[in-house]
């Protein structure tokens, strides 16, 4: 009896001890399982199964699927910045087009009077008056270009004396050669339209032609096409 009982000791000591060497085997298969399971997730979400099995699987299809989208995606951006790059560079070198260019201005050669006119337009001016106007040490002052026009003192408290300069007459005018002419020598006359351009073609030696504000530029350009032709100067090109 005696015996027995040790017996049994024996054997319930032993499983004792196998006890926890059972349960950390099943722990540690319990982690490689788990570790294989993260692996195979992993390797899944690369687009390829697990070690052993062949070919991608449908989630690493839709993986790839969706990498392809974005790269298309990239290119498609890639694409469209060069062709803006490239269209801006073509406009950048191309030329106006010749509907709205407007024509070179043409050698016009000037009359022996014309020439004879300019230079005395173009002569060095004269003052108008001498002295001052006015109240003395005021600050019209012939030395300001303001005031090198003559004003008749009016007021009933000015009086005008010698001192103050004379009164100007009709002398003081311009010639009637010189009236009324532009720097160039040419009489100007103001153009609204083609036909008033036309009836300048007579005269185009001594008057030169001002083609108005208010015309667009393709009726402008008509009229500068046709002005070239018939030899006729225009001043505000």
């Amino acid at each position: 009896m005696a015996d027995k009982k040790k017996d049994e000791k024996k054997a319930v000591h032993k499983a004792g001890k196998e006890e926890p060497k059972k349960k950390q085997a099943v722990k540690a298969e319990k982690a490689s399982y788990k570790a294989e399971k993260n692996v195979k997730k992993a390797e899944e979400k690369k687009g390829h199964r697990a070690k052993g099995e062949d070919g991608p699987t449908p989630a690493g299809f839709a993986a790839k699927a969706e990498k392809g989208k974005k790269l298309e995606k990239k290119e498609g951006k890639a694409e469209k910045k060069d062709k803006e790059k490239a269209a801006k560079e073509e406009k950048r070198k191309k030329k106006p087009s010749e509907k709205f260019k407007k024509p070179k201005k043409p050698i016009i050669k000037k009359s022996k009077e014309v020439k004879k006119l300019s230079e005395l337009v173009r002569a060095k001016k004269r003052r108008m008056f001498r002295g001052r106007f006015g109240k003395r040490g005021s600050v019209r002052k012939i030395s300001t270009e303001k005031w090198q026009k003559w004003r008749k003192p009016r007021g009933l408290d000015i009086y005008f004396k010698k001192e103050d300069g004379l009164v100007p007459g009709s002398g003081y005018s311009r010639p009637k050669k010189i009236r009324f002419l532009h720097p160039s020598g040419y009489a100007e006359k103001h153009v609204k339209n083609m036909q008033e351009l036309l009836l300048l073609e007579k005269e185009k030696e001594r008057i030169a032609a001002r083609i108005s504000g208010t015309i667009g530029l393709k009726k402008k350009i008509e009229m500068l096409k046709k002005a070239d032709e018939l030899k006729i100067v225009v001043l505000n090109r």
